[in-house]
């Protein structure tokens, strides 16, 4: 920072507020030092920003066990895509690993009592989902991919998983197909009811077959899927 004063003949003052408040600094001033920032290639030591501004640039996201993330196809993209949105806001994500939901708040309220992130994101979730009422309670920042039925306590997007499922029995019923089967999710599931309820209101209105047998919920999971799967095929 020294040596970009130097160059740029301002204080090492006004060299702090075009990196931190640009907005205090008239025009051809902050020019004269970005340009020296930019000769000498300097970088401000985050950390020490950080610590003085008690924000750690990070965000916590729990992984799924081993187990579930080998079993998840998208989570790879997910991971891709929410590192690169946080990299372009100036943060990085800390991934941890909790085996348990008893350990997962255990490990919630650590970051949240040391400090070490700024915010959450969480994943996976379901009703009335104990990470979100934790971190409500705490003051903690979050937002979750998915609803968790806590909707006036945080903020979360989601996909309209009702929609897209209509959206697929229609598509089967226009190629002629009348029993179309719904392999889901258990009851009580955010995501699970609500690809269920679009199944049953394409299945209605596109006239196919009304029939709770081809209704089939289950854990998730290759075992269960291919239970399901097979009890579809050995209906008459």
């Amino acid at each position: 920072m020294h040596d970009v004063a130097r160059l740029a003949g301002v204080s090492r003052q006004t060299v702090s507020n075009v990196v931190n408040a640009p907005q205090r600094v008239a025009g051809p001033t902050r020019l004269r030092v970005q340009a020296a920032i930019d000769q000498l290639g300097y970088r401000p030591y985050r950390s020490a920003r950080n610590l003085k501004a008690r924000r750690s640039r990070l965000l916590g996201y729990r992984v799924p066990s081993s187990t579930a993330a080998s079993l998840n196809p998208l989570l790879d993209r997910f991971l891709h895509a929410l590192t690169d949105a946080a990299r372009i806001d100036g943060y990085h994500v800390l991934l941890f690993t909790p085996e348990d939901s008893d350990e997962e708040i255990a490990a919630h309220a650590e970051l949240v009592a040391t400090g070490t992130v700024d915010g959450f994101v969480l994943s996976e979730t379901n009703y009335g989902d104990a990470r979100a009422a934790y971190l409500g309670a705490a003051g903690a920042a979050f937002v979750t991919f998915g609803r968790t039925g806590l909707d006036g306590v945080h903020p979360w997007v989601d996909v309209d998983g009702a929609a897209g499922m209509r959206s697929a029995v229609h598509h089967l019923a226009g190629r002629g197909h009348q029993r179309i089967a719904f392999v889901g999710w258990p009851p009580g599931s955010v995501s699970g009811d609500d690809r269920a309820a679009g199944w049953h209101a394409g299945v209605v209105e596109s006239g196919a077959d009304v029939d709770a047998t081809l209704d089939l919920r289950g854990p998730d999971g290759l075992d269960s899927g291919r239970r399901a799967l097979q009890r579809l095929l050995d209906q008459p």
